[in-house]
């Protein structure tokens, strides 16, 4: 396992891209396998299929063009072979000043030459007292 400045590059690029609803990296980031499965920050997005991420993806970075912007922070790539991954703390800023700073994390796979993502999690952390959960070691 090595470190991946190559994904490292393409998440800055996709955040880049998703401030400026440039929805190209999309089209050329997202692989079509049927593999392929998004988990987004809201309990309603759970999408499976490349073709079903592609357009909940697109649908997103059009949407947010100019309606946020978006800044990766403490970015991590690697990879193996034809595999990749990454994690980041990206922070989504708002028009008028309110933000929020989800934990993301994707899976790529090295596909003709191009990192494409395969697998993506995006989540906002909970303390685990907030939501009832204590971890009590025996």
């Amino acid at each position: 396992m090595q470190r991946s400045p190559d994904i490292e590059q393409l998440v800055a690029a996709w955040f880049d891209a998703a401030s400026r609803g440039d929805a190209s990296i999309v089209d050329a980031h997202v692989s079509r396998a049927e593999g392929v499965r998004l988990i987004g920050s809201d309990p309603a997005e759970l999408f499976q299929g490349g073709g079903a991420v592609l357009e909940f993806l697109r649908g997103e970075v059009e949407s947010a063009g100019g309606a946020a912007t978006f800044t990766p922070a403490d970015t991590e790539a690697f990879s193996e072979g034809t595999v990749g991954w990454a994690t980041t703390h990206v922070t989504i800023t708002m028009p008028d000043g309110r933000h929020v700073s989800p934990r993301w994390s994707s899976v790529f796979h090295l596909e003709d030459g191009v990192w494409r993502f395969v697998q993506t999690h995006a989540s906002i952390g909970v303390p685990n007292e907030e939501i009832g959960w204590v971890y009590s070691p025996e």
